[in-house]
């Protein structure tokens, strides 16, 4: 008998790559489980692999990649504060070429000629996987089931085929009739598509809320801390110290940073998710336009990475010239569509990261942050690379960096363009006085 061809498959422990695996392995694969940590937060990742041999696999890979995730796939979109269609923070996006690119290494390393993936023909997750195959090794081929005439026909009604699939063969799967929808999960975010969230009038159930507290439900109290940062970074996260203090005569409250509560990218990240997810901060529900042309409703929780986003964002505000901050806004659309779309590995968006990271030398010092009740209040900053000059801004009295005087010739060189227009062309549209 001829030696069973092995296939390796990125496998989540969901129903659709739960029913792959069994029909993968009934075509006659050796299948290769492969999970990938990074920072999955609703099940354990040992038992979901121990549960793919249950349901056909001949083994399973696991991946402790949760460092290297963050470092390598969130810090690029986090210094370009990247959002799809200026909402979407895309933990799922992000994840995919890291996933493909160990998928990649494993088929190495196993003697694998093929890969599969779970992603439907429908949807962003087969243009990612497929396109860092292709960039990572193209002499790969890639089954991908949802685009193969069999598969679609046995599976025709969806997801209710699959869950009659998953009964009939006795196979475990996170899905069920009673929660019909698919979800995904990491260090960054969870999603969730399909079932009940196809009507995009309908709300979010609340049992969607596994990994954080539904913003009414949060504390009626505030949260605050200090992150502190160095060159973009988010190193660490201490404690507030509040004290009443006098400024020009007038008692205000002052603030400290006390202890250490987490230290190190990874452990600052978590804290912060922590943080974020009890006060109910980082729920989105969008509709959102997919690569392939659709529309496609999501529910997306992102606590940490909306904080982190947030205070990120106001540091720059403070370290960064205006020329550097329009430039980022102005390429930052254009990046998160290259990652939302699956072209990490392309050399524009490698050039993108190098634009970003380059901007953050100066990004170093601290963001005090307040959580309530789904909100994030960046209410502090401070920065040993300050561009802000109290000196100069202030409204009482003049610096010699900054004579009022000198206002009047600014503006009238601006207004050059608009006397000349005025003069030759008429007034502007709706200025006739």
């Amino acid at each position: 008998m001829a030696a069973k061809e092995k296939i390796v498959l990125a496998y989540s422990g969901g129903l659709d790559t739960t029913v792959i695996l069994h029909w993968l392995a009934e075509q006659n694969y050796d299948v290769i489980a492969y999970l990938l940590d990074i920072g999955q937060q609703v099940e354990d990742l040992h038992a979901i692999g121990e549960r793919a041999k249950r349901n056909g696999a001949s083994t399973y890979v696991a991946v402790n990649a949760q460092e290297e995730f963050l470092q390598d796939y969130f810090l690029p979109c986090l210094h370009s504060n990247a959002a799809y269609e200026g909402r979407y923070l895309m933990g799922t996006s992000i994840a995919r070429p890291l996933i493909a690119k160990h998928q990649v290494r494993i088929a190495h390393e196993t003697g694998a000629r093929v890969v599969c993936h779970g992603a439907t023909g429908k949807g962003n997750d087969q243009v990612r996987f497929e396109l860092g195959y292709q960039a990572l090794d193209a002499s790969l081929r890639c089954l991908a089931p949802w685009k193969n005439t069999d598969f679609i026909n046995q599976f025709s009604a969806g997801r209710r085929s699959m869950l009659d699939y998953v009964q009939k063969h006795g196979l475990e799967a996170k899905a069920s009739k009673k929660m019909p929808w698919s979800s995904d999960d990491n260090l960054l975010h969870i999603s969730y598509e399909a079932g009940i969230l196809e009507d995009p009038w309908l709300g979010a159930p609340a049992e969607i809320f596994e990994r954080m507290v539904h913003p009414t439900k949060a504390p009626d109290k505030v949260e605050r801390f200090i992150i502190h940062w160095d060159a973009g970074v988010p190193v660490k996260v201490t404690a507030v110290i509040e004290k009443l203090g006098t400024f020009e005569g007038v008692e205000v409250p002052t603030f400290e940073s006390g202890a250490t509560l987490a230290e190190g990218l990874l452990a600052v990240f978590k804290y912060v998710d922590t943080a974020a997810s009890r006060n109910g901060v980082g729920s989105l529900g969008m509709v959102e336009t997919r690569y392939v042309g659709m529309k496609s409703r999501g529910e997306y929780h992102a606590p940490g990475h909306t904080v982190l986003r947030d205070a990120h964002r106001d540091l720059e505000g403070l370290c960064l010239t205006g020329s550097v901050l329009m430039e980022k806004e102005r390429r930052m659309p254009d990046f998160a569509g290259l990652v939302y779309n699956g072209y990490w590995f392309d050399p524009v968006s490698e050039a993108h990261r190098a634009f970003f990271s380059n901007t953050q030398r100066f990004v170093t010092g601290e963001t005090r942050v307040a959580l309530y009740k789904g909100n994030v209040i960046v209410e502090g900053r401070r920065s040993q690379y300050s561009l802000y000059d109290a000196s100069v801004a202030t409204m009482d009295g003049e610096s010699e960096s900054y004579r009022q005087e000198d206002a009047k010739g600014f503006i009238r060189l601006h207004g050059l363009p608009l006397r000349v227009r005025r003069k030759v062309q008429g007034p502007p549209a709706g200025g006739d006085v």
